[in-house]
Parts: structure tokens; sequence; C-alpha cells
């Protein structure tokens, strides 16, 4: 029970954490002059953050293998995330070369959990 209440925890903190770095974002596009074009790589960034720290907290909890687990709950983060994102706005994500930009939030959260199982504690 102990390990689903970790795993469950990651999820949780990550999910505050991507939550709070869009609102930062959301209020820096507001009130400075950044692009608002920019806006999905500014997403893409607060999903690589948000997956680095999740790879982390998942790397040095498990210790071991920490780039398949940093992977794995990154995409299980991100397919979260998508599922939240149907749900609030009844509109699907699109299958294609789109995803690709995903790829490099999965990639973030691997490293991520290299680094975790390499931390000392």
């Amino acid at each position: 029970m102990e390990t689903v209440w970790k795993n469950l925890k990651g999820f949780l903190y990550a999910l505050i954490l991507f939550i709070l770095l869009t609102l930062l974002i959301s209020v820096l596009v507001k009130f400075t002059p950044a692009p608002e074009g920019w806006a999905l790589y500014y997403m893409i960034g607060v999903l690589c953050i948000s997956c680095l720290f999740l790879g982390l907290y998942v790397g040095n909890y498990i210790k071991k293998k920490g780039f398949v687990y940093g992977a794995l709950y990154s995409i299980i983060f991100l397919l979260i995330l998508s599922a939240i994102y149907m749900l609030a706005f009844n509109n699907g994500i699109e299958m294609g070369m789109g995803l690709i930009k995903y790829l490099i939030p999965i990639l973030f959260g691997s490293v991520g959990g290299m680094i975790g199982v390499n931390l000392r504690n």
C-alpha cells in the first residue's frame, strides 16, 4: 500500500507543479510583452519541468531503472493530463505527427529518473 501511496503522491506533486507553472506562464504572458503565439512552446516547457520532477521523485523512490521508470511515469502523467483536457473541453487530442512534441517531456522524465536513481539520501 505504501508503494501505491508514493506513486500517487508523485503524480499529485507533478500535477500541482504543472498547475502552478501554467498559472505563472499565463500571468507572464498577460503582463509582459512575451508573445502569446508561443503558448505551445511555453506549455511544452512546463510539461518538461513537471516530467523532470516526476522522474526525479520516482527514480529516487524506486532506485533502479530510472530511465525506464521516468519515461513510463511521464507517459502516464501525459495521459492523465490528456484525459483531464478531454473531459474539461469536450475535445479530443488529434493523432498523428503532432504527438511528436510529447517526446521531449518524456525524455526529460527519463533524464529525471536517471538523476533520481543516482541521488543520495
